[in-house]
């Protein structure tokens, strides 16, 4: 990832960032290049089920 990437900073519910940092640390990446890796696979999904006319949830 360059460092010309957007920085965000973002809340989260208890827990989550335990989770988040076991995930990572498991699939060997960094908790930052697996929270990416998550919202893109989300974004990827939500505008593949809005070209099908599905609901995201039904994904």
């Amino acid at each position: 990832m360059s460092r010309r990437s957007e920085q965000f900073n973002i809340r989260l519910p208890d827990g989550l960032r335990d989770s988040l940092k076991i995930q990572a640390a498991l699939n060997r990446r960094s908790m930052n290049a697996e929270i990416v890796l998550i919202l893109e696979k989300n974004v990827i999904e939500t505008e593949t089920a809005d070209r099908s006319g599905k609901s995201a949830s039904a994904v």
